[in-house]
């Protein structure tokens, strides 16, 4: 007779295994819970020879298994949203004429694409450098039509502004 079934830890021993425990950890928490030393592989005796608990362990890891791949495409779908209002705020702001808050708004949309892809595994590091390009060229490009826009006097003024903060 099996020690597991000897001090009635069978149950204990199902829910375990059902939990997804590995055979180390639920021979070391039925020792614990014992008080006497239940090895590994008396557990593993234990196990093969009840095949029904083995089946329940199989269907039950499948169905945890489904379940974080739903919570995955949940968190997924979560982040598109996010993106999409990140996306739709920054479309609002330069509407509104509020650039900085649109370039900052697309910065977190960046940030957060880059986000959903390192989660999918997508991503290849480049360096930050690239996104800071593309913003700083975005800037030039609006302060010239904000440039040409403007008097010479205002013009001067804010040139020598920018000037300062490069």
């Amino acid at each position: 007779m099996n020690q597991i079934t000897k001090l009635n830890l069978e149950s204990r021993a199902r829910e375990l295994k059902l939990a997804g425990e590995s055979e180390r950890t639920i021979a070391s928490i039925l020792s614990s819970e014992a008080n006497q030393k239940i090895t590994q592989s008396s557990l593993h005796r234990y196990l093969a020879n009840n095949t029904k608990v083995t089946q329940q362990a199989i269907e039950s890891n499948d169905k945890l298994k489904v379940k974080v791949a739903e919570a995955e495409l949940d968190t997924i779908e979560a982040r598109h949203e996010l993106i999409d209002k990140i996306r739709d705020l920054g479309d609002k702001a330069e509407s509104n004429g509020d650039i900085k808050t649109a370039l900052y708004a697309l910065d977190k949309a960046v940030n957060a694409l880059d986000s959903l892809d390192k989660r999918l595994g997508k991503l290849i590091e480049k360096p930050e450098v690239q996104v800071n390009i593309q913003v700083n060229q975005q800037f030039q490009e609006f302060m010239q039509v904000v440039l040409q826009e403007v008097d010479r006097e205002t013009r001067a003024r804010i040139s020598a502004k920018i000037e300062l903060h490069v």
